[in-house]
Order: C-alpha cells, then sequence, then structure tokens
C-alpha cells in the first residue's frame, strides 16, 4: 500500500520555496481581494467527479478563495472541449489554475499557454508523468501503474488466474497505464490477463458496455476476475456476468454508493480509491499557498491507492451519509 497524504498540513508541511513567479501573481495576494482559482476537470454526471467538485468548493469555502469549477458534460468531455475549457479558464484571468490532463496531446499546449501567461498551474488526477516538464507547480493523484499494480494484486490474492481491465476511456495515459499494472500485476503472480478498451463514444451507455463485457466473457471462458477503470462501468460487469452465469472477481476503479452496497454484498469485492475530493481540494491549496507565500510541496502529493473491500465499506458508505459526495459516491 503506497503511503497515502491524509492531512492539509501535510501538503504545507513540506513545501519549498520558489521565486519564479510573475508580479501580477504577487500583488494580487496582497491587495487584500480574495484569491481565484478555476478548476478544469470532468463531467459531473460521473460520481468521481462530482467528489472533485465538492473538494473545490469545500476548498474555496474553508480556504476563503473564490473558486470555479469548469467541466465538458457527459456526452463530450474530449480532449479539444478539455482544451477548450482551458482556454476559457484562462480568459478569466484567475490567480492560479487547477487542472486534470487526461488527454495530453491536446491539453498540454494550453496549460503550457497558462504558464506562459503567468498563471500557476497544478495537475491533478491525470498528468503525473510529465507534470514537470510542463512547467507545473506540483501534481496531486495517483501513480497509474502503482493504482494498476494493487489492483491486480488484490487478484491474485483472490485466487484470479484470468483478468480483464475493461478502459472506459482508451487514450487516457493514466488509464492505459492502470490497465497494464494491472496485466503486470497478474502475470507476476502466475496468470494471463489484457484489456478490453471500449469505444469512447460508447463508454456512458450501460447497454453497450455491458454488451462489450458479455462479449469478452463470452469469447473467453477462463476470464474469472474483472476490473474495471470506473464505477459506473463495474455495475456493468457485474450485470455482464449475471447475463453469462459467470462467477468472477470484480474490481472497480473508484467508488459510487452502488459499488460499495455491492461490496458490501459481495457481489462486487474491491475498489480502489484515489481520494478525488482530496485532488481538488489539495490543488486549491497549492495554489493558494504558492500565490500568497511562495509555497509549493517538494514532489507531487499521492492521494492512492486505498483498497476498499468489504472489511471498510460501511465505514466509506456512513461518511457518505454523514457528508454527501465526499468519498465520490452518490
Amino acid at each position: 500500500m503506497i503511503a497515502t497524504v491524509v492531512a492539509a498540513t501535510a501538503v504545507t508541511a513540506a513545501c519549498t520555496k520558489r521565486t519564479d513567479a510573475t508580479d501580477s501573481n504577487s500583488s494580487s495576494s496582497s491587495s487584500g481581494r480574495k484569491l481565484s482559482v478555476v478548476i478544469v476537470s470532468g463531467p459531473l454526471s460521473d460520481p468521481f467527479f462530482g467528489a472533485m467538485k465538492t473538494g473545490a468548493d469545500n476548498a474555496g469555502k474553508e480556504l476563503d478563495v473564490s473558486t470555479q469549477y469548469l467541466s465538458p458534460t457527459s456526452t463530450d468531455a474530449s480532449g479539444p472541449t478539455l482544451a477548450k475549457l482551458m482556454q476559457a479558464a484562462v480568459a478569466k484571468k484567475p490567480d492560479a489554475i487547477v487542472v486534470g490532463n487526461f488527454f495530453p496531446e491536446a491539453q498540454n499546449p494550453e496549460i503550457k499557454a497558462a504558464i506562459k501567461a503567468g498563471i500557476p498551474v497544478v495537475v491533478i488526477n491525470s498528468g503525473e508523468s510529465n507534470w514537470k516538464q510542463l512547467g507545473a507547480l506540483s501534481f496531486v493523484g495517483l501513480e497509474p501503474s502503482l493504482a494498476g499494480d494493487k489492483a491486480g494484486q488484490e487478484m491474485v490474492e483472490r485466487g484470479v488466474k484470468k483478468g480483464l481491465c475493461v478502459n472506459s476511456v482508451p487514450g487516457n495515459p493514466a488509464l492505459e497505464q492502470t490497465c497494464q499494472g494491472y496485466i503486470d500485476a497478474i502475470k507476476k503472480g502466475g496468470g494471463t490477463a489484457s484489456s478490453l478498451r471500449l469505444p469512447y463514444q460508447d463508454s456512458t451507455n450501460p447497454t453497450k458496455v455491458t454488451q462489450a463485457i458479455a462479449g469478452a466473457l463470452k469469447s473467453d471462458e477462463s476470464i474469472d476476475g474483472v476490473f474495471t477503470t470506473g464505477a459506473a462501468i463495474a455495475k456493468d460487469a457485474l450485470t455482464a456476468a449475471n447475463n453469462t452465469g459467470r462467477k468472477l472477481t470484480i474490481g472497480s476503479g473508484d467508488l459510487s454508493t452502488q459499488v460499495l452496497k455491492d461490496i458490501q454484498a459481495g457481489k462486487i469485492q474491491y475498489a480502489i480509491d484515489q481520494q478525488p475530493y482530496l485532488q481538488t481540494y489539495y490543488g486549491v491549496l497549492i495554489a493558494k499557498q504558492y500565490v500568497q507565500h511562495r509555497l509549493v510541496p517538494a514532489d507531487m502529493v499521492l492521494t492512492g491507492p486505498q483498497v476498499i473491500d468489504k472489511d471498510n465499506a460501511a465505514d466509506v458508505l456512513a461518511v457518505n451519509q454523514q457528508d454527501q459526495g465526499i468519498r465520490g459516491a452518490s
């Protein structure tokens, strides 16, 4: 298990000074007005990103920062759309931008443009491999290959010999690395594994996702474990298993209320939690500390992976009932 950052004080404690900021940011931090941070991330139709927005909103309230969350619609969360949202964020001339770099080919130029314009950028969730090269202040999230490795280890420990990783966003390097980490871990454990890449346009259609997974199960009866890169398609994997009469070990990337209930019931065996709430919360925190004090973490900040299984699913559900949406569930 990777050591996880669990308190805001851990972010500021590991900070170092930077001196490459623009004068405009310095004056804004001392002018007395509320600092502004724009967050560019994924669609709110997904509970994962709902938790991100909650993290951003709460950070704004608790840290006295003006935050605005920009996201694509559920039907067009493509690279070009996210690049346009980044342009819109720059046009608002905020004190800082927090962004998920899900499609680097499309988003990298816009992130560089923001930094060139003197706007500090914190990369969250996706972009672990190149945030330093872009010139971002920090990265908050997890190392995807290690998350995949943990997901694969969980399968091996449960006796899986043939695994399948269902990737709902092909082209996102983080998810590709997650699936590869999963495959490598199962192979290391003596089994075999492969990836199923869902067409992007079908990934939010439960019927098509269920049919695709069922098709993979029918074509290879030796598959006994399925890991999905998102919570929504974990439910589809369970439906596909039921429809084909297969008993599978199922793991979910990320959380939803239904996934947590299915873990409690023993229908889904585990979920890998990267705590998206903390990713935006810490992103806003780092941005504020940099603008006001020129402080940044010495390296990236890890928020996962954490394993949620039958032993602790009830605790996570209880938290979500008290503070809805914080654990990435809706």
